[in-house]
């Protein structure tokens, strides 16, 4: 999962003192805010907990040549060379780290060289916001951008990935009635975010299939849903196009829980309990009770063992009985010697 940093978050430390400025009013910069610094030498610190991280601004007019310098907990992670460019470009991606262990990192961007812009001396860098890949993002605001994998689109949908003035530059826009998208989620409230200049559409939203609103303008700035606090937990939000002009989703923000998004472990991963005996194991797991047809094939058998051996010990007697019996009767040969008693 994705964790959203601005650049105006007090989680990002700018050096002091120091060239740094803060900008704003950009309605294609995210919160319309940017900090930047011209002098060489500053730099701007991140801590997070994660397994990558990547940077984006605004690359200003300029000559071309400026760099800045990335390195994560003490070690030279990359750099970045601003090109020449005809104008400001807006949510361009500076650098991607490469992946780290889960864990806690250190960012820290150094201003390098600088070359002189054509409407802010010196300053040709903007930092705008930091995106960062973890998985557990508990109390932490969660980005889900347009084209992430968990969300799903129908057909009449088209995708753009150099959209100057959306998120990480990309989007979906769709203007056909009955066009929707769904977006699973784990948090306590979602927010939907467009592009600038979105009006004269009509949209539905729901959340886990109830109803929660329609939407054709944006709320605020170009945030065009926002919805209620929500209980903890899993949810999905669905938002249908229902006619007007086209309607643009740029990302969704979610805003986790104290326990959101904590993957469950895999029970057969699970590591083995230290406190308990060496065959038990961290994860309680329910003990699968005998299948029916072994206990009546058990019991059955058993009876007849009981009816087998009954029966033999009663074959035994009978036999035991007869034998006596015949050694009481006389011989069929047998005369008697003794007469009659009178």
């Amino acid at each position: 999962m994705s964790v959203l940093v601005d650049d105006d978050d007090p989680l990002v430390l700018y050096n002091s003192p120091g060239g740094w400025a803060k900008f704003g009013n950009e309605s294609s910069e995210f919160d319309a805010t940017t900090h930047a610094s011209g002098t060489r030498g500053d730099t701007a610190t991140l801590a997070f907990e994660g397994t990558s991280i990547s940077v984006y601004g605004t690359l200003a007019l300029s000559l071309g040549q400026s760099r800045m310098n990335f390195s994560v907990d003490g070690v030279e992670a990359g750099s970045y060379i601003g090109p020449q460019v005809p104008a400001a470009t807006h949510n361009l991606l500076f650098w991607a780290s490469p992946v780290y262990l889960q864990g806690s990192h250190q960012l820290v961007v150094t201003m390098d060289q600088v070359v002189p812009t054509m409407n802010t001396p010196n300053r040709t860098f903007f930092l705008d916001y930091f995106v960062y890949t973890t998985t557990s993002a508990a109390g932490k605001t969660v980005l889900i951008d347009d084209n992430d994998r968990s969300v799903t689109y129908s057909d009449n949908w088209q995708s753009s990935d150099d959209s100057d003035d959306c998120l990480e530059r990309t989007n979906h826009v769709s203007m056909s009635a009955g066009s929707w998208v769904a977006v699973p989620f784990n948090g306590t409230q979602i927010s939907l975010i467009s592009a600038p200049g979105q009006e004269g559409f009509k949209a539905s939203v729901s959340i886990d299939g109830s109803p929660a609103g329609q939407i054709s303008q944006p709320q605020n700035k170009n945030k065009l849903f926002n919805s209620a606090v929500l209980s903890p937990g899993p949810h999905t939000i669905n938002v249908t196009v229902l006619g007007g002009n086209s309607m643009a989703v740029d990302y969704f923000l979610v805003t986790s829980g104290s326990d959101a998004l904590i993957p469950a472990p895999d029970p057969a991963q699970a590591p083995a309990s230290e406190s308990g005996p060496s065959s038990s194991s961290g994860i309680a797991t329910a003990q699968n009770p005998p299948p029916i047809a072994t206990i009546v094939g058990g019991t059955v058998g058993g009876l007849v063992v009981v009816a087998i051996a009954v029966l033999a010990f009663i074959l035994i007697l009978r036999r035991r009985a007869k034998g006596r019996l015949n050694r009481n009767e006389p011989p069929a040969n047998y005369i008697s010697l003794a007469g009659p008693r009178y």
